[in-house]
């Protein structure tokens, strides 16, 4: 099996982190991402990578991820649209964000995810084994509702 070089592989790790290689490359320290994602080692490495990733993804992750977008807050957002130029962008939650934009006149545009989707498709995840799935759904929630801020609004 072919080893690649530390530059190849900190690509492979920053694209599936943004599956943009021109930024993958950027951050790797490699000049052309596009060239890089062409190579077949390159394209190997990233499907083993997949694969591996695939395997540690379980559907109670699933299920606690989709809780979390359906039922989480979005203060951190609010904060970041209201008050854009005091933003820490590195402390705050935006995970619930869809989309940015800086407006012409330098404010920010948030975007936020759509939570009926989110809840559309946790819906269908419980559905496909109810019993089992209520249970875990109320599980989840309980422990989301526990964690710090819980999932409420305020």
């Amino acid at each position: 099996m072919e080893k690649l070089n530390g530059q190849a592989e900190a690509f492979c790790r920053k694209y599936l982190q943004c599956m943009d290689p021109d930024q993958a490359a950027a951050m790797a320290g490699c000049a052309d991402g596009y060239a890089v994602l062409e190579t077949k080692m390159v394209r190997r490495r990233l499907e083993r990578m997949r694969e591996a990733a695939a395997g540690q993804v379980h559907r109670e992750d699933v299920v606690r991820r989709l809780a979390q977008l359906a039922f989480g807050r979005v203060n951190d957002a609010a904060r970041l649209a209201l008050h854009s130029e005091e933003a820490d962008l590195e402390t705050l939650d935006l995970s619930a964000v869809a989309e940015l934009k800086v407006t012409d006149k330098g404010g920010v545009e948030v975007k936020l995810i759509d939570r009926i989707r989110a809840l559309e498709a946790l819906y269908g995840l419980l559905s496909e084994e109810k019993a089992e799935g209520a249970g875990e759904l109320y599980r989840v929630l309980t422990e989301a509702a526990g964690e710090e801020g819980g999932w409420d609004d305020g």
